[in-house]
């Protein structure tokens, strides 16, 4: 029974794989690590499929003053409820990040969330998404995030961005 629930599974996943759309694409707002001591890089790839999207970002941040580097990831998921229109809503189902450097903290792995709001305008194999996002917001983790935007400017809890990318 079990082998079948798994060949019925890949069947449903396969046949929606020609149906569905994939994203990658790249946060232009990172361009701004020019004017600051630090660099930060945004990146993602999604799988979307009707007006479901799961995104799995990755997010680079390393400061040039301060000898701190943070890495994070997680896996976000977003609904359209007007699919015409655009306007999605998104939540991280899991986030979590890793601290190294010389002042890295001692306990390196945090655990926090995300919620976010945007706008995808889609163009022929190409997409701009206009997204509002707010780290932790349960508060879970705030003495240490706290420590990471004071060594790199731009991680902020309440970050605006502009994602450019292709879609497939």
């Amino acid at each position: 029974m079990k082998r079948i629930m798994v060949v019925i599974c890949i069947a449903v996943i396969s046949s929606s794989a020609y149906a569905a759309v994939w994203q990658a694409g790249v946060d232009l707002r990172c361009l701004d690590s020019s004017f600051y001591p630090s660099l930060r890089l945004d990146a993602e790839a999604s799988y979307r499929y009707g007006n479901i999207r799961v995104t799995l970002p990755i997010r680079y941040s390393h400061s040039y003053d301060y000898d701190l580097d943070f890495i994070e990831t997680g896996v976000i998921v977003s609904v359209y409820p007007f699919e015409d229109f655009g306007f999605y809503a998104g939540v991280s189902l899991l986030r979590f990040g890793a601290f190294w450097g010389m002042e890295a903290p001692s306990d390196n792995l945090i655990f926090f969330s995300e919620a976010m709001i945007g706008w995808t305008i889609e163009f022929p194999y190409f997409y701009l998404e206009p997204r509002i996002s707010f780290t932790d917001v349960f508060s879970s983790e705030e003495a240490r995030l706290s420590e990471l935007s004071e060594a790199v400017p731009q991680y902020s809890r309440f970050r605006i961005s502009l994602i450019a990318g292709f879609a497939i």
